[in-house]
């Protein structure tokens, strides 16, 4: 079994000041030593991009019609659960469960991830089964224990409502069928791009040396020294790579997805 890690989320910085508190208080940062460590981390870490990078080409229309259909519960078969509800922009872009709850009040197999940053992520889910979010935005809606619903069901319920037959019109004009399930995906994909946190940290990676206080750098040279960044690297700090756990033995299959 294998896992991708988890995406960075919001307000990373804390994580270095957190670790900061293990250096002496008398150790202390100069400005001459603040070049060599950007360029220490720029070996090992990327700033988060200005622009994410799809094939799906991004416009106003296909976001806003994304966020729409994110938090709109009727993509459920029982009219109770978005894609909001596991994935929480409120929480973190999760639902602070150990495994998700979906349809008929039935908990799922893993952890909910976060969809902030998603979209830097090497593939989606934890197996990596989907290539990216448009392919990974297709599946919880018809999965059995979250969404509970099929293609077909979902765009006769989007085609019967006026105000998403307009939405669509909008987000894909050079088609002549608009309102259809990969279109649906393809929106909140284009949605889910927008979820993006930039922090201190990538500001810092940027050459804004001021980015970053004097406790946050000393904790980056410690995940440095650690060698805690020889698995969270990259630009998510992670999610770039897949990593086998050490597991006692392999997990039954009641927990083990089909064909995983």
């Amino acid at each position: 079994m294998v896992s991708v890690h988890t995406a960075r989320k919001p307000f990373m910085k804390v994580l270095f000041i957190a670790m900061a508190v293990a250096l002496p208080a008398a150790t202390a940062f100069t400005a001459q030593l603040i070049p060599d460590l950007k360029e220490a981390a720029l070996a090992t870490f990327k700033p988060l991009p200005s622009t994410p990078t799809v094939a799906n080409p991004i416009t106003p229309e296909k976001i806003a019609l994304g966020k729409a259909l994110f938090f709109d519960t009727r993509l459920s078969s029982s009219g109770v659960f978005s894609c909001n509800s596991c994935h929480n922009l409120a929480t973190g872009g999760d639902d602070n469960h150990e495994t998700s709850i979906g349809h008929a009040w039935q908990k799922g197999r893993r952890n909910a991830p976060t969809v902030f940053n998603s979209v830097f992520n090497k593939a989606q889910f934890w197996d990596g089964r989907a290539k990216d979010l448009r392919a990974q935005a297709k599946g919880p809606i018809q999965a059995g224990d979250e969404m509970a619903n099929t293609p077909d069901q979902v765009v006769e319920t989007l085609k019967s409502m006026p105000q998403y037959v307009d939405w669509f019109n909008a987000a894909f004009p050079g088609e002549v069928d608009r309102v259809t399930f990969d279109n649906l995906a393809k929106a909140i994909e284009a949605f889910e791009t927008t979820l993006v946190t930039p922090a201190p940290f990538d500001a810092f990676l940027n050459g804004d040396a001021a980015a970053m206080s004097s406790e946050q750098k000393q904790g980056l040279k410690l995940f440095m020294d650690k060698g805690c960044s020889s698995c969270h690297a990259g630009t998510n700090l992670g999610g770039e790579g897949y990593y086998p756990f050490g597991l006692v033995e392999k997990p039954s299959v009641d927990v083990l997805p089909e064909n995983d």
